[in-house]
């Protein structure tokens, strides 16, 4: 309501940006409920949703509108008149990039729609549920252990176990224990989500405390494979639980604004994006991966990062550096993010799995050569 009072005395410039911002953030979410529609089903909240997308995109119409329309300008030159819609189109440019944008992408990372969970790698994969560390009940599949070892997988953004079925096949074929789960608040897992994971953490001793109670599992032989968001999730309880003897983190990049690239662009983008998320999620950020990345030793992590988002590989030599002598750092320039399973086929089984072997079959003794960047 305070919003449709200002509106209407407001100048026609400041209408205009108005509108688009207020469009953009209800375009966004009512995308969300538009693409959950067409890739799920339709639920009750769902109709309030589309409207929200019809919605959002009159006002940026009406905001796109307003500069090139406005008839009351009559008392000004044409230069001027072509000088203030110029202007108008800059500030629009310029709240677009460093406001509406990474406002949105706080709203998307912090309320993802759930995802229909698909069916298992395999018919070895058996249904569990088990508890969070925080007490919510999370489901997902279990492959028994053949070698005593066993892997948890974190997965991405999304958080569902949809987009790790693959690595959880590599991981069994190669004899060890696999865990992969729905995150909280997707899939079938109770709670809120969040694509940061600032409460994953939970989620991760939940699930190792499962792997230690396998009988098939030796509790000293632990592992874990992230994603993305999973990655750096990782990296988080590696810090402090020694119940996890290897990492592989594939894909990690930042999750607050102290994990940022250096440059005031960067901080002017990442600034309202975590911001936003902590409003609307009321979580907030762990400690900066730079600082988590020099207790994670003496676990074995290896790094993988890809060229097709900006600064994941950047971060990544930035984490090799912090982390000490046991880490590796694989990099692809030409590879997708967390897709070099796919890209580099016999490249990633050789090195995720020399990785866990060195540690989990061998023992803490294995062959190691210290640090390897390539």
């Amino acid at each position: 309501m305070a919003a449709v009072v200002l509106f209407t005395r407001l100048r026609p410039g400041l209408r205009a940006g108005l509108a688009v911002v207020i469009g953009a953030v209800t375009l966004t979410n009512g995308a969300m409920h538009v693409m959950h529609v067409a890739t799920v089903r339709a639920t009750d909240s769902d109709l309030t949703g589309v409207l929200a997308a019809a919605s959002g995109l009159l006002l940026i119409g009406l905001g796109a509108a307003i500069p090139v329309l406005h008839r009351g300008e009559s008392g000004v030159t044409s230069r001027r008149r072509w000088a203030n819609r110029v202007t108008a189109a800059v500030a629009f440019t310029v709240v677009a990039q460093f406001f509406v944008i990474p406002v949105g992408v706080g709203l998307v990372q912090t309320h993802h729609s759930r995802r229909a969970v698909g069916n298992p790698p395999s018919t070895a994969f058996r249904d569990v549920t088990f508890g969070s560390a925080d007490g919510l009940e999370l489901a997902g599949w279990y492959h028994p252990s053949e070698n005593r070892a066993a892997v948890v997988i974190a997965n991405s953004a999304a958080g569902d176990r949809n987009g790790s079925r693959r690595h959880a096949a590599l991981l069994a074929a190669h004899g060890y224990g696999v865990l992969l789960y729905d995150a909280r608040g997707t899939g079938q897992s109770e709670g809120s989500p969040n694509g940061w994971g600032w409460d994953w953490r939970h989620d991760i001793e939940g699930a190792l405390a499962f792997l230690q109670r396998q009988p098939d599992v030796d509790p000293d032989r632990l592992g874990g494979l992230g994603l993305s968001t999973g990655a750096d999730v990782l990296i988080e309880v590696a810090a402090t639980n020694r119940a996890l003897r290897a990492v592989v983190a594939d894909g990690a990049t930042g999750r607050s604004f102290a994990d940022r690239l250096p440059g005031a662009l960067n901080a002017a983008f990442a600034w309202p994006m975590f911001t936003a998320a902590q409003v609307f999620s009321g979580a907030v950020p762990g400690k900066p991966l730079r600082h988590l990345v020099t207790r994670v030793g003496p676990t074995p992590l290896l790094l993988i990062a890809a060229g097709s988002i900006p600064g994941e590989i950047e971060l990544n030599r930035r984490y090799a550096e912090d982390a000490g002598d046991r880490v590796e750092l694989w990099t692809l320039p030409r590879a997708t993010h967390i897709t070099a399973i796919s890209e580099e086929v016999a490249e990633y089984e050789r090195r995720v799995i020399d990785h866990l072997d060195a540690t989990l079959l061998r023992g803490r003794s294995g062959p190691w050569a210290g640090r390897a960047i390539s």
